[in-house]
């Protein structure tokens, strides 16, 4: 029998999370300004140096403007954020984007990927080609496995499909989509099927193979594009 550790948030993430929430809530809004650091220790009982800390963490991730002799505001985030901004509202939402954010993130996904695709496809590399094959036999491995384990596959070929590119500053993308949303790569899944997904995997992997890239490209934007149709749908 194996206990795990319990790991307590510190003062400092505390202070992080409550000022995130009354931004995020709407109860802080664009243009507010804070109390003093004094009056913020004070009010909340916690030190001033936190405060300090916490407010330059803040504005590091997009929610706060620190305006010399002036205070401290609360940022235009929608304007002004970063991938920590989107982190941190993902997190809020519980590790699942809103239907709008999951819509947005689908079509950067394809100004990331389809790129990808065409410089695989045009390469056609055989140890690529051997990696890809392999990763998505691991996806098809994973169909009894739990959602989300399933999920970790899908996002590994992906992953792996623009890393084999040799684009270096995109696979680190993906990994910052994957890390804060794998609850939405999950839902996709569902919404797809396990068959479904592997043989759609398999079906990429032979298109690259033969170097149809745009074969390839053709069915990444199809199933994007149903499953975009299927969050709209349901936004409506």
């Amino acid at each position: 029998m194996t206990f795990k550790k319990i790991d307590a948030p510190s003062i400092k993430e505390l202070f992080l999370s409550q000022i995130e929430e009354m931004i995020l809530s709407g109860e802080l809004k664009p243009n507010d300004r804070l109390p003093s650091e004094r009056e913020l220790a004070d009010t909340m009982g916690i030190s001033k140096t936190i405060v300090h800390e916490g407010i330059r963490e803040l504005a590091r991730i997009g929610f706060l403007d620190v305006v010399s002799r002036k205070g401290v505001f609360v940022a235009d985030y929608a304007s002004t954020g970063n991938i920590d901004t989107l982190f941190a509202i993902i997190r809020y939402r519980g590790g699942m984007p809103n239907k709008k954010m999951l819509v947005d993130l689908l079509d950067v996904r394809i100004y990331l990927e389809c790129p990808s695709i065409e410089l695989l496809a045009r390469r056609q590399d055989p140890e690529n080609i051997k990696k890809l094959e392999t990763l998505q036999e691991n996806v098809r491995s994973c169909f009894d496995s739990d959602i989300k384990d399933f999920a970790s596959a899908l996002f590994l070929y992906r992953k792996t499909l623009t890393s084999l590119s040799g684009n270096c500053i995109t696979p680190l993308i993906m990994n910052a989509f994957f890390t804060g949303s794998i609850s939405a790569w999950a839902d996709y899944c569902e919404f797809t099927g396990r068959e479904n997904t592997y043989h759609i995997l398999a079906q990429t992997t032979e298109f690259i193979k033969a170097g149809d890239a745009w074969g390839a490209i053709r069915l990444f934007q199809e199933c994007i594009t149903k499953y975009k149709n299927h969050l709209l749908r349901d936004m409506s």
